[in-house]
Parts: structure tokens; C-alpha cells; sequence
């Protein structure tokens, strides 16, 4: 569809952009907005008290949108602050956020939109998949499935979402589930918990964001906040998972213990990984992945390179480069 076609009762969806201390990627991100072929669009970007203003980043970017503005935080609040301060000025019909250093293919919430049309009043959230680059090479693609079953299940224990950039949400869901500000780490996966109570997701089978693995300043990269996070995690939704019953909560607690030891090893800090694995093993010994992991971790740096050559032979193989 081009904007040519759009249709009058066609509804307004916000995009959301939150940014810090990244203006080239900004820029980037506005113009992948004004390369959609959906019309109408208003555009809200949250600067997060960057030391570069986002408006001096933005001088002369005239993005081709219904509206367009700039929110400034006096202090840096941290990105689910930034989120919030773009859902509450957002006056559309439906939300997407873009994180600065991401982009999206011109067909993205277009897209979405035919997707909300034709699915049930019970879908609040629509997703699509990603393309992961670094130094401008393509290094992965992820496809999403439809979710089978229980949505709020699946994301208790594994991010089946993605990226905060592929979903478009309704916005009434949006205001009323704000993003808990306490997380720095898995603020993504927290609040698809939170909303997965309220509706249901429903996925599109195609790769419509590009993901940057090599940006800098990504909220990934401060290691001191994830076990903070982790502690966070399980106080806030164990009950939740309890509600499915006491095996399920074991399984929802192996999986939080392993996301924190699947970070720990990308950064080749092995003694947290393996105890976080280990700990995996412990909640839930049914997963095979944890089995995997912990082995891997057993001799440090040594098993995990052995591990890698392995995987360069083995299809299906999930271990960490």
C-alpha cells in the first residue's frame, strides 16, 4: 500500500522514538519513519536528556508525518521513563515505539494496521520479526511463530516478542499498562508480561525491523543492573506463574536464572554464567537447554570454545558465539 491508497478512515498511529546520546542514529530512525508507506502517523520523540538536544540533533529534519514533536526530560530518567512520557502524549489510535538505532522496512506499520482489521477484539498487540546487522552485514533473521496456547505462559519464560520496535499496541492498553521503571534490564519482556494479562499478541510472519548489534550505548550493555532486574523479575511475577502451578513456577524461575546466565556468558563472565545455569538445572532439570549451557560453562573459556566449534557443526545447535 502506498500512501496514495491510503483510506480516509484510516486511523492515526503515534510512533514513539526514545532517544540518548545518539543523534546520527536518530536522525536514521526519524527518516525510517517518514519512509513508511502508511499514512497518517503522528511522530513523538522522547529525548532522555541527551547531552546533544534532540532538537540541535533534528535541525532541518522536516520528517513527512500528520505531526510531529519533541519532549525533552530535564534529567536522564532511563528509557521506560522516555516510553512513558511518549504513551502519555500520544493521542493515536494505536502505538509503535522505535528505538533510536533501530529502523524499519517501509511496509512496517502498514502492515500492523491491515493486521488489527481483520483480528479479534481480543488482540491488543500485533508483532513482527527482525533482522539482525553488525558493521552493515546481515547476521541473523527471526521469524516469529504464533504464540501456542497462553500467551502470558510464553512470555514468562522466553522473549517470543522481540525487539520493543516490531510491536504496535492499541493505545488505550498502552496507557493503562505503563512500563515499570524500575527494570534497566528486560523492560521489554516485563511489560509484554503485564500486558499479555489484558490481551492477546498476534504475530506477523516477516522480518520488518532491522536490529543494530554493534550500536553503542544500548541499555543491554550495563551489566551492573541485571541482577537487580533478575531479583525484580521474580518477586513481581512468580505469584503470576504460581497461578499455573508449582511445576510451571519451577519452570518460569529456570528460565529467568538462565537469561541472566545467557548474558553473563556473551560477556565471557563464566563464573556468574555457570551459576546462573546451574541454578537453571535446579528450577526446572526437564529442559534440555539448561542441561547444554550448564556443561558449557563447566571448564569456562576452554568447554565455551569447544562448544563454539561444535556448533559450526552441529544444525540446530544453540551456543553462543
Amino acid at each position: 500500500m502506498s500512501r496514495t491508497d491510503s483510506r480516509a478512515d484510516d486511523p492515526l498511529v503515534t510512533v514513539i522514538i526514545t532517544t540518548y546520546d545518539r543523534p546520527t542514529y536518530l536522525r536514521t530512525a526519524v527518516e525510517t519513519v517518514s519512509d513508511q508507506e502508511y499514512a497518517p502517523v503522528e511522530l513523538i520523540v522522547v529525548d532522555d536528556c541527551s547531552e546533544v538536544p534532540a532538537s540541535e540533533a533534528l535541525d532541518g529534519v522536516s520528517p513527512d508525518v500528520h505531526s510531529f514533536e519533541i519532549r525533552r526530560h530535564s534529567e536522564n530518567r532511563g528509557a521506560n521513563a522516555a516510553r512513558n512520557t511518549g504513551v502519555e502524549a500520544a493521542t493515536g489510535e494505536y502505538i509503535a515505539f522505535l528505538d533510536d538505532d533501530d529502523r524499519w522496512d517501509p511496509e512496517k506499520l502498514s502492515k500492523q494496521v491491515a493486521r488489527f482489521r481483520t483480528a479479534g477484539d481480543d488482540v491488543g498487540l500485533v508483532y513482527v520479526g527482525r533482522k539482525g546487522e553488525m558493521d552493515g552485514n546481515v547476521r541473523d533473521v527471526v521469524i516469529p511463530d504464533p504464540v501456542d496456547g497462553d500467551v502470558t505462559k510464553a512470555v514468562l519464560c522466553r522473549n517470543v516478542v522481540g525487539t520493543q520496535s516490531a510491536v504496535m499496541v492499541r493505545s488505550d492498553l498502552a496507557k493503562e499498562t505503563p512500563f515499570d521503571e524500575r527494570f534497566k534490564r528486560w523492560a521489554d519482556l516485563e511489560w509484554y508480561v503485564a500486558l499479555s494479562t489484558k490481551c492477546e499478541f498476534e504475530p506477523i510472519g516477516e522480518a520488518l525491523v532491522t536490529y543494530e548489534y554493534d550500536a553503542h550505548n544500548r541499555i543491554s550493555d550495563d551489566y551492573d543492573n541485571l541482577l537487580e532486574s533478575y531479583g525484580l523479575f521474580v518477586e513481581k511475577y512468580r505469584d503470576l506463574a504460581a497461578e499455573y502451578g508449582p511445576l510451571f513456577e519451577r519452570k518460569m524461575l529456570g528460565w529467568t536464572a538462565y537469561r541472566v546466565g545467557s548474558a553473563s556468558i556473551n560477556d565471557r563472565n563464566y563464573e556468574v554464567a555457570r551459576r546462573f545455569f546451574l541454578k537453571a538445572v535446579q528450577h526446572y532439570p526437564f529442559e534440555p537447554t539448561f542441561l547444554l549451557y550448564a556443561g558449557v560453562t563447566l571448564g569456562g573459556r576452554t568447554t565455551h570454545r569447544l562448544a563454539q566449534v561444535a556448533n559450526r557443526f552441529v544444525a540446530g545447535s544453540s551456543v553462543p558465539e
